[in-house]
């Protein structure tokens, strides 16, 4: 996009870029209060609003108002054929935005169906495959609640006979409180391990599975070039 970004600018855009760039709630407010006169707008200058709108709304927290927005601005930059967009790949930057953004509002299944078109495109995208890492963390979360589950009754076991050993043990059966201590830290290392298992498994499964999708989507991608 090079005119009208430069010159002939309309004084409604002019107004716009006028405002500090890190003054995302004021780019809001001015978007909201002059509306209507944005279909008055240049379609360059529109998109670019819109584009730096829907940055504004990431950056404020309103992750929903920003996913309908990226649609919008990715229905433009195909329409128009816009790739490059103040420096970046605006179709790609507008999708991986709206990830985040589904991600946010805990839509996790649609954030990690976006990720992986994204590294159909970019297999070697660091960025998306760290992203969907963490995706899939969130979603394995529910695989390891059993090793949870069972660390703390393992654990809440282990206080529990603490406290019999403490009330108990010590003063009355004092020749048992070997066995009693090896008991209580037994049940307490098996908790604390299976906590621990469990979470390293998540993470594990959660790596190998982003970086054997993004191989196989590579060795694909390499295939059709050939």
């Amino acid at each position: 996009m090079k005119a009208p970004m430069y010159t002939n600018r309309s004084e409604t855009y002019e107004a716009f870029l006028a405002i500090d760039a890190a003054a995302y709630k004021d780019k809001i407010l001015y978007i909201e209060e002059n509306f209507f006169m944005l279909r008055e707008l240049d379609a360059d200058e529109y998109f670019d609003m819109m584009v730096l709108y829907a940055e504004a709304l990431f950056e404020t927290g309103e992750y929903g108002r920003q996913a309908k927005l990226a649609d919008h601005i990715l229905e433009m930059s195909i329409e128009r054929n816009i790739m490059m967009h103040r420096g970046q790949d605006v179709y790609f930057e507008t999708l991986f935005k709206k990830a985040a953004s589904l991600h946010n509002l805990d839509r996790v299944d649609q954030a990690v169906h976006i990720l992986k078109e994204l590294l159909k495109i970019n297999p070697d995208h660091e960025s998306s495959k760290l992203f969907l890492i963490n995706c899939f963390i969130r979603q394995k979360k529910y695989s390891i609640r059993p090793y949870r589950n069972i660390s703390l009754a393992l654990l809440l076991g282990s206080a529990l006979v603490i406290a019999f050993e403490l009330i108990f043990v010590r003063p009355l059966w004092s020749s048992w409180t070997a066995i009693v201590e090896m008991v209580r830290n037994g049940l307490f290392i098996t908790g604390v391990v299976l906590l621990v298992a469990g979470e390293v498994i998540v993470r594990y499964r959660a790596v190998e599975d982003v970086f054997s999708f993004s191989r196989e989507t590579k060795r694909k991608k390499v295939g059709k070039e050939v």
